[in-house]
């Protein structure tokens, strides 16, 4: 007697979803419109940026410590202005920027609630400030009238800057002391130099790791210390890592940024092109558009993951 086979279809095990990042607004200090983030420390709970006076008369630096904003007081500077935060250390030393009348701007270090203006170059009108390490030591660049030169500002010496050299910056610096400068170039904390052999555009560094892209190949190439290569793949402008190599840049052709969590790119939950820094505990700080619309800045978030 023949056997009828029958074939039973199983329910399809549901598809593990992709994991993404999640955005919490930023809390907006009473009194102001809205906020932007500029920075992020590595470990603690620190991040900095600006809050805009709600009668559109500037704004002013502001520090978040576990989600709770607070306000930095005026610099003793005279006149009117705006004030903004660019970097945060884990000991909650911060590096930001006043702009005064005139548009001239003034960089300071403010520690255990107390300013520290940074000097600079004659003729400077404005500053980036790219980072600070944990001796609150600060890395940037001032800007002249069709010129730039990158700065260090050591916190042991307060009213001294070293010169970078014109059209040269440093993109980061870490706790010892090391800076890596947007020439590849390697500065050590002893003053010995190695030059990447590579024709790459740096990005940046930190956490003991270098970031570039080699721009004909359309890839992101990461270095160690040495000065060699220890991973590459396809991908744009790296903007931010942490010491396990999360990193937030932009996948092969997209020209949105995504997380690179291992070897797998992951979505925000909005579309940005900037983010500002991402923590050792995963945590991505970033700039987005809050209202669906070019008319309005974007505002600041953070970003954490979820599967």
């Amino acid at each position: 007697m023949a056997v009828a086979l029958t074939t039973i279809a199983l329910p399809a095990a549901p598809a593990r979803s992709a994991c993404t990042w999640g955005v919490t607004a930023l809390a907006v200090p009473a009194g102001y419109a809205y906020v932007v983030a500029h920075g992020v420390a590595p470990v603690s709970p620190f991040v900095v940026g600006r809050a805009v006076r709600a009668d559109g008369s500037g704004s002013d630096a502001v520090v978040w410590q576990d989600g709770s904003p607070r306000v930095l007081p005026k610099p003793p500077i005279q006149g009117s202005g705006s004030n903004r935060a660019d970097a945060v250390n884990d000991q909650g030393v911060v590096a930001g920027v006043w702009r005064g009348t005139g548009s001239y701007e003034t960089a300071w270090r403010y520690r255990n609630g107390a300013y520290q203006t940074l000097p600079s170059l004659g003729g400077t009108q404005g500053f980036n400030l790219a980072a600070i390490n944990s001796a609150g030591d600060i890395v940037g660049q001032a800007f002249a009238l069709f010129a730039y030169a990158g700065l260090l500002w050591r916190a042991a010496t307060p009213g001294q800057y070293t010169n970078l050299g014109s059209s040269t910056h440093a993109v980061g610096i870490d706790d010892s002391g090391r800076m890596v400068l947007n020439t590849r170039v390697i500065v050590n904390p002893d003053g010995s130099r190695i030059t990447l052999q590579r024709d790459v555009f740096m990005r940046t560094f930190g956490r003991g790791r270098i970031l570039s892209e080699d721009l004909g190949k359309d890839t992101i190439v990461e270095w160690n210390l040495s000065g060699q290569v220890v991973r590459e793949f396809a991908g744009d402008y790296p903007h931010a890592v942490n010491t396990a190599g999360v990193l937030a840049a932009q996948p092969p052709g997209s020209v949105y940024v995504a997380v690179r969590y291992g070897s797998a790119w992951e979505q925000f939950s909005t579309a940005m092109t900037t983010t500002e820094g991402i923590t050792d505990a995963n945590v991505v700080v970033a700039n987005y558009d809050h209202d669906g619309t070019t008319q309005t800045e974007q505002v600041g978030g953070v970003w954490r993951r979820a599967c």
